[in-house]
């Protein structure tokens, strides 16, 4: 509670702050002298939590107000280190005091034009109001002394320090320019001229972007510098360290630039040319760099630096191209007949090798003859082989362990090729498939069936299973088995399957057929036959002999017999009922 004479000296001060806001606005003070004026409606007052809630505030304001003066008078009487720790503070301190005083107003102002008399609390905004932009410029001030630009030259550690004070002040400037703006806002509420406040701070920001802009094309050529430089000394430490801040550099720089975009953008002045550098240095369409006018510049420099480059470099190019593309042919055509000149000295007689060790070898020095005829035309283009050769190296590496599965058919291939199971034309059974080898690679080997399907099964699959060559040997033996029933005459069935294997000369005298009895069956005696023949006629001679065995057992009366059995069934005749019993 306040004591009276407090109270009366507080009204005597109402009057008076309402007598200076009546000389300041000549043109209410004329309206309501005027004969003819409407006299003003009773102001409301404020409950006490608003007039308590506007007096804290002001309080506050005054207490952040004494206590920046006595930061201020602190650090001019400081040490480097500590004026520039008290610095900070009293940045940090006055961004809240404005921010504070800022809503203060926008409060006086809200109450105000609901109906609210508070003559003593528009008096006080009037007077922020007034500080606030000198504020503003002294703020502006301290940052813009306290800002060191960095040296490019300095170590990488001392060049981070100043970067992030180059980017606290960066964003510090764009937070007092924002509250610049929202002091005119204000001010315009309490019919207060800022346009010459807000035209000097148009020409400030216009004068830090441009700086900005400066700054970051400077920052990218650091970066391309030290990059160059990497190139020659890739293992320098104080180079990557240097690299790697310039890079952390060129985003904070557009941070900033991305800003005072933003604020040009609000008072009306055209960004396009900053639009185009962001977009240039980020490679990225942002919300400050999708602009019709931004994109379609940035297309006509990319449509005038390509037709430069293709009218000064184009034909140089062609040239370059078409003599590519003859050494390219010419290696091509050298490639295909080394191959068939390997080919044709692998058939030789004295050299005795598997046509799939033939197809690969001639396929190799073809591929070789290919990968040197490249090289030879990459060197037309100025490249170098030798850093080629060393990254191949290190792909190979990548690409072989992301493909062990694909190196394990290689291998496999490769010990294919060196045990020659088998070989073109060769009729195998193979990785559960059963046919002819038609083709081999070094990772997959194709199978056509008998039922010609093509099947292409992985090597690996084929080495790590029983690989049964079927045509590996010249002479095969058949075995058949003929069941006789146990009436007929076991000589005479042996003599008739001697007769018909002497009869087919395909049947091989040596070795010797032989017709033996085997096992004695269900329904049958069973005779083994077994002729040999040549590899090439197994299933001929096979089928043709079950064919004339069938012949000749029904001419001689021989019965193939078939498995029976008997069913014996039982009948019984069904008892009678018996019949019921009378009703007692």
């Amino acid at each position: 509670m306040h004591s009276p004479s407090l109270v009366k000296l507080c009204y005597w001060q109402v009057a008076v702050l309402s007598l200076c806001f009546g000389l300041f606005t000549s043109s209410l003070w004329a309206d309501s002298s005027a004969p003819d004026a409407v006299e003003a409606p009773a102001a409301k007052p404020l409950s006490e939590s608003q007039a308590q809630e506007l007096v804290s505030m002001w309080e506050e304001i005054n207490a952040n107000r004494s206590d920046l003066d006595e930061l201020e008078a602190r650090v001019g009487d400081a040490e480097t280190i500590m004026a520039e720790v008290l610095g900070r503070r009293t940045d940090q301190l006055w961004e809240e005091t404005m921010n504070l005083s800022l809503s203060y107003c926008n409060q006086v102002a809200d109450l105000s034009e609901e109906g609210y008399g508070l003559p003593m609390h528009e008096a006080n905004a009037l007077q922020l109001l007034g500080e606030i932009p000198l504020g503003i410029k002294s703020a502006l001030d301290r940052i813009r002394e306290r800002v060191v630009m960095p040296d490019f030259d300095k170590p990488a550690l001392e060049q981070v320090a100043i970067d992030r004070d180059l980017s606290e002040a960066g964003e510090l400037n764009h937070r007092i320019n924002r509250s610049l703006f929202e002091t005119c806002r204000v001010a315009e509420r309490y019919e207060i001229d800022l346009s010459a406040f807000l035209v000097e701070a148009k020409e400030r920001i216009e004068s830090s972007a441009v700086n900005t802009s400066v700054y970051l094309d400077l920052s990218l050529a650091e970066v391309n510098d030290l990059r160059a430089s990497l190139t020659v000394m890739p293992d320098d430490a104080e180079l990557k360290a240097k690299l790697r801040v310039a890079e952390i550099r060129v985003r904070e720089v557009i941070s900033i630039l991305t800003d005072s975009v933003d604020l040009l953008t609000e008072l009306g002045v055209s960004t396009t040319q900053y639009r185009r550098q962001l977009l240039a240095a980020t490679g990225a369409l942002t919300a400050v760099s999708l602009d019709v006018n931004v994109i379609s510049n940035v297309l006509k420099d990319w449509w005038y630096r390509s037709w430069h480059i293709v009218r000064s470099k184009g034909p140089s190019f062609l040239f370059q191209a078409l003599f590519f593309s003859i050494i390219i042919y010419f290696f091509y055509k050298l490639a295909n007949l080394v191959r068939r000149l390997v080919q044709s000295a692998l058939r030789a007689r004295h050299v005795r090798l598997s046509l799939l060790m033939q197809q690969m070898i001639a396929s190799v020095a073809r591929g070789i003859i290919i990968g040197l005829g490249i090289l030879v035309a990459l060197s037309q283009f100025n490249v170098s082989i030798g850093p080629m050769l060393a990254g191949l190296g290190i792909v190979g590496f990548i690409v072989g362990f992301a493909l062990q599965d694909s190196l394990s058919n290689f291998a496999s291939g490769l010990m294919i090729l060196f045990y020659e199971p088998f070989d073109v034309g060769d009729t195998v059974i193979a990785g559960g498939v059963r046919g002819r080898v038609s083709s081999m690679s070094l990772v997959n080997t194709t199978i056509r069936t008998f039922d010609n399907q093509s099947l292409i099964i992985p090597n690996n699959k084929i080495w790590q299973d029983v690989i049964t060559n079927i045509t590996d040997q010249h002479i095969r033996r058949i075995d058949m088995e003929f069941g006789v029933s146990y009436g007929d005459d076991l000589d005479k069935v042996e003599d008739i399957l001697h007769g018909l294997l002497k009869a087919d000369e395909r049947v091989l005298k040596d070795p010797e057929a032989k017709v033996l009895v085997d096992s004695f069956g269900d329904s049958s005696v069973n005779i083994l036959c077994r002729p040999w023949v040549n590899t090439e006629d197994y299933w001929e001679v096979r089928w043709d002999f079950n064919k004339r065995v069938k012949k000749a057992f029904d001419r001689e009366g021989v019965v193939i017999p078939f498995p029976q059995r008997d069913v014996h069934l039982y009948t019984q005749a069904p008892s009678e009922p018996e019949a019921p019993k009378a009703d007692q």
